[in-house]
């Protein structure tokens, strides 16, 4: 699930109907709205910083992709259109990029897409799987879990892919890394 810029809902993926579609829940849990009504899945759902986009991840083309839906209108439109497996948008903070992983010569890496479309930056360029990326509240990193020789880390890189380091050099896996909130003072 992905709690709404306001904290008033969710946006979850339920298969109460069979398939995995999106939809808005209350804070008791109580169906607002489906978002989405489609064949394939729909999944992983992130929202823009105004509240008034979703970025999700469907496979209605035939592999997984990340897709944009307008909350307003309802409309749907693809964003990834390099790779066949694209997956686990995370929206920054300034609503300027895209983060995700996707599939790139055998290995997956942390893409940034701005939500226009276009070009998508490769991010990581280290060996391994980089999965889950999570922006910083500031924008300016992002968190990710990356898996190499068996073991999983959580590790963090600025958005220009610059700086790579593993946050937490301790025994055992570590995945879906998120940030916390940035408090107030």
């Amino acid at each position: 699930p992905a709690w709404s810029p306001d904290g008033r809902t969710l946006a979850i993926t339920l298969s109460k109907d069979g398939n995995p579609d999106l939809y808005l829940i209350n804070l008791r849990g109580e169906i607002i709205e489906r978002l989405t009504q489609n064949a394939g899945i729909n999944v992983s759902p992130s929202w823009s910083p105004d509240g008034r986009q979703l970025a999700f991840v469907s496979d209605r083309s035939g592999s997984p992709q990340v897709y944009i839906l307008d909350l307003q209108t309802k409309a749907v439109r693809r964003l990834t259109y390099q790779g066949n497996y694209n997956t686990s948008p995370s929206w920054s903070p300034k609503g300027d990029l895209i983060a995700y992983a996707g599939s790139y010569k055998g290995q997956y890496h942390i893409f940034n897409i701005s939500p226009d479309g276009g070009t998508p930056l490769r991010v990581t360029r280290s060996w391994g799987d980089h999965e889950s990326p999570c922006w910083s509240p500031d924008g300016r990193q992002i968190v990710f879990t990356r898996k190499r020789n068996g073991k999983q880390q959580v590790c963090a890189i600025f958005r220009n892919g610059k700086g790579l380091r593993v946050l937490f050099p301790s025994t055992g896996n570590q995945s879906f890394p998120r940030w916390s909130p940035r408090l107030k003072s």
